[in-house]
């Protein structure tokens, strides 16, 4: 997560499902959401894949705006880059150590 909160230069903010922040986009407090999910400025909210390829375009990556284009058009893959997004999320902790951790706040 640190990775991606710089390379968003103040673009992303990222928040633990249990800190409730999420409530009023729909998003369940305390609650394993399955997939990580991205709330733009509009409330329109993304989730998995889709997710994580507009948090690669709003960090500056023409990959992201790519994969984010391949992924609304070409539906063989959308199949793909979901499997491979559950694939990725189930097996996150065994991937990297402390990957979907976020810092403590300080007081």
């Amino acid at each position: 997560m640190e990775r991606w909160r710089k390379r968003g230069n103040g673009a992303l903010k990222f928040a633990p499902s249990q800190s409730g922040e999420g409530e009023s986009y729909g998003l369940p407090s305390g609650k394993p959401l399955g997939a990580v999910k991205l709330v733009e400025c509009t409330g329109e909210v993304r989730s998995g894949a889709p997710a994580i390829f507009r948090m690669m375009e709003l960090c500056g990556s023409p990959a992201g705006k790519m994969l984010r284009w391949l992924y609304r058009k070409m539906p063989p893959f959308r199949v793909a880059a979901d499997l491979g997004y559950r694939i990725v999320a189930a097996n996150r902790s065994r991937l990297r150590a402390g990957a979907c951790t976020l810092p403590s706040r300080q007081p």
